[in-house]
């Protein structure tokens, strides 16, 4: 072969390497984009009740929303971020009131500021942040039941269907979750407490309703894990946290002993003034038992 011909070989060699190099960094260029971003922005996405909402009545009358257990992991998710060198966002669509049907459906009876449907509003949100590093929290299910213990006494039929209905609910919520999210998005689910142990207070009636409860407070649990379970999400387990089945040991509280599981949820939530929802101990560990999975 001539050596003119071996030059024009390697001109054009040379010339398709540069080319191909070239589409290859085109290509690249908006995966490197994405990719950098997910380097260095952190997202954090609450989505539920009022517990996600952070709702709280206050000691003076009257109530408060965002100060709950979304806003304790958020600030701990910003301060590891910001360890990290990472921007942080956070979302919170929780909305008290929200059933797992308002959130499929919508009609979420306390103002909020999506539109339609919690979960529209969340897989939007998902689908916008697909690439990015992104952690969903979720707790749902409570006010499918909360309204089963109403007179001092337990509404065993009311309880059954507020149960499957959860079940069955939740596990759309999180085929519709899991559908829209990305390869960086880490959704955690949550069992429940037991606000009607707060009843053992009230006397041996109390007493009864108190301990007829747990059962069905691990039903729902039972219920809502499953779910979690079988699309691969991790459960915060408030449940255990809260000592909910531990009606041993007795502890002090108000000068008596009590149950220990009573002891935490007079403590740990505003039952004393029969406010179900947490107190800012109660929230902290509810926020941290989402952390452990995190």
């Amino acid at each position: 072969m001539r050596i003119s011909a071996i030059r024009r070989r390697l001109r054009a060699a040379t010339g398709a390497a540069v080319l191909g190099a070239a589409l290859i960094g085109l290509a690249a260029g908006p995966a490197s984009a994405a990719e950098a971003d997910h380097a260095h922005h952190t997202y954090y996405l609450a989505l539920g009740d009022s517990l996600a909402a952070g709702y709280q009545t206050l000691p003076g009358g009257g109530h408060e929303v965002g100060h709950g257990y979304a806003q304790d992991i958020a600030r701990t998710l910003e301060q590891r971020a910001t360890a990290a060198g990472r921007a942080f966002s956070f979302t919170d669509l929780g909305c008290p009131g929200e059933t797992t049907g308002s959130m499929l459906n919508g009609g979420c009876p306390y103002p909020h500021s999506f539109q339609g449907a919690q979960i529209d509003a969340a897989v939007s949100y998902l689908k916008a942040h697909h690439g990015d590093d992104l952690v969903v929290t979720l707790d749902i299910g409570a006010n499918n039941v909360d309204g089963c213990a109403e007179g001092g006494s337990l509404n065993a039929g009311c309880a059954a269907t507020g149960i499957a209905t959860a079940g069955r609910d939740l596990g759309t919520i999180l085929d519709r979750l899991k559908a829209a999210s990305g390869p960086h998005t880490r959704i955690v689910g949550m069992n429940l407490y037991d606000p009607f142990l707060a009843a053992w207070m009230t006397g041996d009636q109390g007493k009864v309703l108190a301990t007829a409860s747990v059962p069905l407070a691990d039903a729902l649990n039972a219920a809502l894990e499953f779910q979690d379970w079988a699309h691969g999400v991790p459960t915060a387990d408030v449940a255990g946290a809260f000592s909910t089945n531990s009606f041993l040991p007795l502890v002090g509280l108000g000068g008596g002993q009590v149950p220990l599981n009573v002891a935490r949820i007079m403590e740990w939530t505003n039952m004393s003034r029969g406010d179900i929802h947490a107190d800012d101990t109660g929230y902290q560990v509810m926020a941290n038992a989402f952390l452990a999975k995190l």
